[in-house]
């Protein structure tokens, strides 16, 4: 990539101490990258972040006034800027494996250990243009895909591609504001279309453990905490659907969150007797109604199937 292109692209790049922030800046402008923000706090990053649309942000794991790799997590999950795609390296002078592991869940694309020379920054900064990772939407992750390919399964979350507007700024190509407005946000709704599937994956994979428990009377802190879980994940989808085209799921919703709220407090019938037992019938029809909703064209049995060997899984590894 010719290096007169760099001009165009414009990068954020923070640090707390103000001789880290002069060594990027002096890197930066000598490989040719000219449209350069700093930020010495999270906050500051936070205020920028509402008057720049950057190509690439960089900055230290540990800022001022924040926690940068919440930060990057509130990023991801829409919570902060109009584009959770961006691309962030973050920094760190502790290659700890707490320091990686923490950046890796905060959805960041990379991780750079300091000293940083000059070619190590270009080169990571283009890799990212070359040869960004698709996302992944689990339970609680959104960001670049970590797996290896082989790593896969049938069940695996589809892939998103972010949009990629700083490959094009590199290759010298005119970049469509428009465009690249629309890709995100037709990205953006494949991330909310995969949260919704995740939850109503977790609702029924909780509701077919939490519903025997009952009966059968052996509930638990780990079967209660099953229940919680439920709750969150019901809660979730009422809120991403309100004002949506699938808004009508509510009407699932709502009593499947009344009968899951009345059994934590344990403001239902003994589940043993026929009249204890009818709000768990309804619990479990439900929740089961909830997966099938956001899975149209797959067969009951299939679903079924999934849960029953997520379930499987999860006891195995917590006996």
């Amino acid at each position: 990539m010719k290096p007169e292109f760099r001009r165009d692209i414009s990068i954020l790049f923070g640090d707390g101490k103000s001789a880290m922030r002069n060594l990027y800046r002096q890197a930066l402008l000598g490989a040719g990258f000219l449209k350069l923000r700093e930020f010495d706090s999270m906050v500051g990053f936070t205020d920028l972040l509402h008057i720049v649309q950057p190509d690439v942000i960089l900055m230290e794991i540990e800022m001022p006034e924040g926690d940068a790799c919440a930060t990057v997590h509130g990023l991801r999950h829409g919570l902060l800027g109009d584009n959770p795609f961006l691309p962030v390296i973050l920094t760190t002078w502790d290659a700890e494996s707490t320091n990686v592991r923490r950046a890796v869940n905060a959805g960041a694309d990379d991780l750079l250990v300091k000293p940083v020379n000059t070619k190590t920054l270009v080169e990571r900064i283009e890799a990212l243009a070359l040869a960004r990772k698709p996302f992944v939407v689990t339970a609680d992750y959104i960001g670049p895909d970590r797996r290896k390919a082989s790593a896969r399964d049938g069940n695996s979350a589809p892939l998103i591609q972010p949009p990629n507007p700083l490959l094009a700024k590199l290759r010298g190509e005119p970049v469509d504001t428009t465009a690249i407005r629309d890709a995100v946000q037709q990205a953006n709704e494949q991330v909310r279309l995969q949260r919704l599937r995740q939850s109503a994956f977790r609702i029924a994979f909780s509701a077919q453990q939490v519903v025997p428990a009952f009966r059968e009377g052996r509930v638990d802190d780990r079967i209660r905490g099953l229940l919680r879980d439920l709750i969150e994940s019901v809660d979730e989808i009422s809120r991403r659907v309100a004002g949506s085209d699938v808004a009508h799921v509510g009407k699932i919703c709502e009593p499947l969150l009344s009968t899951a709220r009345r059994l934590a407090a344990n403001e239902l019938p003994d589940p043993k007797t026929p009249e204890g037992s009818k709000p768990l019938d309804l619990l479990q029809a439900l929740a089961n109604a909830v997966l099938a909703f956001f899975n149209p064209g797959r067969e009951a049995g299939q679903l079924a199937n999934e849960v029953a060997s997520a379930v499987a899984r999860y006891r195995a590894r917590v006996g």
